[in-house]
Parts: C-alpha cells; sequence; structure tokens
C-alpha cells in the first residue's frame, strides 16, 4: 500500500466540501445570469431569473424531442418530483408544454416551446463555452498523464458517492 499523506488527503476532502457548498450556493445564479446576458428578448431574460438549474437540464433535455417526467428526471439525474416542480414554473412561463396523448391518457409528455427552444440553445452554449475554458485551462496546465489521473480520481470519487446514496 502506498504512503498516505494526510494533509494531502485533508485538502482533497475540503476542496470537494468547498465545491460541492460553491455548486449549491452560487452555480444556478451563475447560470442564470450568463444566459440572461446572452438571451436578446427582453422578457425572456427576466423569466430565466425565476428558473432553477434543474429547470434549464429540462430544457435541454427537451432538445432531442418530447419525454415523459420519468424519462427527463432518468436523463439529467433529479427526482420524478424535482422534474415536476421545475416543469410546473416552465409551463407557467410558456417555455414548455404538456400534452396527453390519445393512446396513453396516464403519462405527461413535455415539448419546447419555441421560447424554451431560445433558452434552450442559450443554456447549451453556456455549458460549450464553460467546457472550452475548462479544457484550455487544464491542458495549458497539466499534461495528459496527470489528466487521466484526475479523471480516474474523480471517477472513482463519483462511483464512491453513489454507494453512499443508495
Amino acid at each position: 500500500m502506498k504512503e498516505v499523506n494526510k494533509e494531502t488527503l485533508n485538502n482533497i476532502h475540503q476542496t470537494i466540501e468547498l465545491l460541492r457548498v460553491q455548486h449549491d450556493n452560487i452555480h444556478g445564479s451563475q447560470e442564470q445570469q450568463w444566459i440572461q446576458e446572452h438571451l436578446t428578448d427582453e422578457k425572456l431574460k427576466q423569466e430565466v431569473l425565476n428558473l432553477s438549474i434543474v429547470a434549464f437540464h429540462i430544457l435541454s433535455a427537451l432538445e432531442l424531442g418530447e419525454q415523459t417526467g420519468i424519462e427527463i428526471a432518468e436523463k439529467i439525474n433529479v427526482t420524478r418530483g424535482g422534474v415536476t416542480r421545475a416543469a410546473k414554473k416552465l409551463l407557467q412561463y410558456g417555455l414548455i408544454i404538456a400534452v396527453k396523448h390519445p393512446d396513453d391518457k396516464k403519462k405527461l409528455y413535455y415539448s419546447l416551446t419555441s421560447n424554451g427552444k431560445k433558452v434552450a440553445k442559450v443554456h447549451d452554449q453556456m455549458h460549450e463555452t464553460i467546457k472550452t475554458k475548462l479544457v484550455d485551462k487544464l491542458t495549458a496546465k497539466y499534461s495528459m498523464d496527470e489528466l487521466n489521473i484526475v479523471a480516474n480520481f474523480l471517477n472513482d470519487l463519483y462511483q464512491l458517492e453513489q454507494k453512499f446514496s443508495v
């Protein structure tokens, strides 16, 4: 077994906790602000301030076409209740529509409106911008071997978190 540097492990743990707290506290407002700055429609600019991160991710998921709440929940990895709450807001602002199919009256199918497509597109652009900046910054600072180690570490961390969340 490798020698364990407790200070390094504590730093890793503290950084992970800080990332969680920061993500929960400000990530939503940063996404809203970025999207607001990149929309041209003034009404939509105001409406996005009332949307959650889950709502933005629902819009992006619906770009693939009509889906049920259960399908969306599985795709974006949130609870069905989370999808229902966010969908209610999206319906309120006319960013999605909900319909029941004649052959299946139980299921509610969601799809994007034209305004929903606009917000989803800007949300996707935001994620592409973040991804590009992240890749540029990391590849400028770290070798591919180092990045592979980080990727393996993050994957292991994710797997560990999944075991605790069951």
